[in-house]
């Protein structure tokens, strides 16, 4: 500001006008402040996330990628009372003709799981019923000689179709569920001959292995993928706010 006029003893002051380089550095002082408050909202938000999302996705990474490694093991020699849900699948079970084989359990990382195994009266087919959050999931297997194998669940699933992986599941009942299992038995039987025998505990062990070895995992990778995926992407998230904040001004 400058004097310009002394009149009536009062002074008149120009209007101060600042010149482009101020008003260039005055906005860029304003977009840096919000830049670096976007960035740190952008980081709490993706810190919270993490801290919410990470440790579910953590487990089922831990899961899917010992799935190939970890054996299941014969849980008696006595009989362990399954819950409701999978006693009630048991029951239905055993009305269309399937026997108790035993109960197996396996380590994971959150602790033990255990499942409720029967067969059917061919040998040809064994049905485990395991707990889950929604009840009981029920899933039969059938595997041949020439290591092709056939899992149909009920009451949800994959479904994937190999040469030697044939994947399936049906949302209706356990009886459309064994139906479905044996037509694809039918199906494949001209092709891959008669399915391997499971009589025992000790079979269903072999094959359990078996099928670890070969095709452990591959039921798993899309819900896996719907666990981790986010958490990765608050992980990535939360690092590039870190960096937004680290190399601003």
């Amino acid at each position: 500001m400058g004097v310009t006029h002394v009149g009536g003893g009062l002074l008149s002051f120009a209007k101060y006008t600042p010149d482009p380089v101020e008003r260039r550095t005055a906005a860029t002082i304003r977009s840096v402040s919000v830049d670096r408050i976007l960035s740190l909202v952008l980081f709490v938000l993706s810190v919270a996330l993490l801290v919410r999302l990470g440790p579910a996705a953590w487990r089922s990474w831990q899961v899917y990628a010992g799935v190939r490694s970890r054996r299941l093991a014969d849980a008696g020699p006595l009989e362990i009372p399954a819950p409701d849900a999978v006693a009630a699948r048991v029951r239905e079970l055993g009305e269309l003709g399937f026997s108790r084989i035993g109960e197996r359990y396996l380590r994971l990382p959150e602790g033990i799981r255990y499942e409720w195994n029967v067969r059917d009266e061919t040998g040809a087919t064994y049905v485990s019923v395991v707990p889950v959050l929604a009840g009981s999931l029920v899933v039969c297997f059938t595997s041949f000689d020439d290591g092709t194998w056939i899992q149909t669940s009920f009451p949800r699933g994959e479904t994937i179709e190999r040469p030697n992986f044939h994947c399936s599941f049906v949302t209706t009942s356990v009886a459309d569920l064994v139906a479905t299992h044996r037509a694809i038995i039918e199906r494949l039987r001209p092709v891959h001959g008669t399915p391997r025998r499971i009589l025992t505990m000790a079979d269903t062990l072999r094959m359990d292995a078996d099928y670890r070895t070969r095709f452990g995992g591959v039921t798993l990778r899309r819900l896996t993928a719907t666990v981790v995926l986010p958490a990765l992407l608050a992980a990535a998230l939360a690092v590039f706010a870190a960096l937004a904040l680290l190399v601003e001004p």
